[in-house]
């Protein structure tokens, strides 16, 4: 654990929850921010572990944002579980039900951080693949509840990695997999030939069978054998990701969650909508190229070498990666530097940014 000495006894590394905790020394003026991840589909946290570790590392040493501290927290998605703990439903969630969870899960880790420290953290969500439609719904959700007066946590913005928001099936992965999708009884069939193929098989020839075929490292390649056996993971994998197909399409957000709620003139006491940053893959084969260049083109905030209206600095940053970091970075290599430590180090400069511009806003 590249992160242990600067963790505290609280901080958890486990199959179905990761939380990353800061260490023991404090300051009286220190703000906590928690960083509250959602992953893709497969929906196991454990992919995850060595970017969000990564993560960690890198605001705790070399954040501009001082005086702070950061709490880094996920859950794997509901279905996915993989230890005795954690209990499966009896049959797997549809992508709204997901939301619900993972909503629940954030309230939760919230209320226990009050708890346990006294103050609440300023919030920053951040999503991969279908985790990032999740996080635009539970901005939705949170604008809801701020507006009928609920008493609520600070959610000051959000990140966005290669995000399948809209209009996936349009994909080139999403075309094929519409199709494979409608046969009858295949998350089933499926994932009865998975489970009785890895019962079969000694766990170790199980394992390098797995690394063979999918070419993983070895956390990914061993995220996946516990996946693979898990009760319900590959039926909860393949039910969700139909589901996707027929419930990501047209933009369902309104300006309330895309910023304008943040434009001039208007309430800046939740100041999400001013500070969210996508960032997209090139030939993404889970994003439709020309849906994804619309909704830019219709919500992004103009960056880099455009031009863009001074009165449209409240739009979100929508970023296309030129390096060749592929959908999948959390579980691929790239040279003898992990494409997680790339994407880490990106992400640190967005979490800077996103705080800086908050203090600018309530300042």
């Amino acid at each position: 654990m590249s992160t242990a000495p600067l963790l505290r006894s609280s901080s958890i590394e486990r199959p179905d929850k990761i939380c990353y905790e800061p260490g023991n020394e404090t300051g009286g003026d220190e703000q906590d921010y928690l960083i509250y991840f959602f992953g893709g589909n497969p929906g196991l946290i454990g992919y995850y572990q060595p970017f969000l570790s990564k993560l960690h590392d890198l605001l705790v040493t070399n954040s501009s944002t001082a005086p702070a501290r950061f709490h880094i927290c996920g859950h794997s998605l509901r279905g996915f579980e993989v230890t005795r703990s954690g209990e499966p439903p009896k049959s797997p969630l549809n992508l709204q039900e997901q939301v619900k969870y993972q909503e629940d899960s954030l309230y939760h880790h919230v209320k226990s951080h009050r708890e346990r420290t006294g103050n609440s953290p300023k919030v920053i969500l951040m999503g991969h693949s279908v985790g990032a439609y999740i996080l635009l719904e539970l901005i939705r959700n949170h604008r809801t509840v701020i507006e009928e007066g609920e008493e609520d946590f600070d959610l000051i913005g959000g990140i966005l990695l290669f995000p399948t928001i809209t209009h996936i099936a349009k994909s080139p992965l999403g075309i094929v997999a519409s199709k494979v999708l409608h046969i009858p009884y295949l998350p089933v069939i499926i994932g009865a030939l998975a489970k009785s193929l890895s019962s079969l098989l000694p766990a170790r020839l199980f394992y390098r069978l797995v690394k063979f075929c999918t070419k993983f490292p070895d956390y990914a390649a061993e995220t996946t054998v516990s996946f693979i056996k898990s009760p319900i993971g590959v039926r909860q994998a393949l039910h969700l990701a139909k589901d996707e197909m027929s419930t990501i399409t047209d933009d369902k957000w309104d300006q309330e969650v895309w910023g304008a709620a943040t434009a001039e003139g208007t309430n800046v006491r939740d100041t999400i909508n001013s500070n969210l940053t996508m960032y997209w893959g090139q030939g993404d084969k889970w994003v439709a190229n020309h849906t994804r260049d619309a909704l830019i083109a219709a919500r992004g905030h103009k960056t880099d070498n455009q031009i863009g209206l001074q009165t449209e600095n409240w739009k979100p940053v929508m970023l296309i990666d030129r390096e060749g970091m592929p959908h999948d970075f959390c579980t691929s290599l790239l040279l003898s530097t992990g494409n997680s430590n790339i994407v880490a180090e990106k992400v640190k400069d967005w979490v800077d940014g996103i705080i800086h511009a908050h203090k600018k806003v309530v300042s």
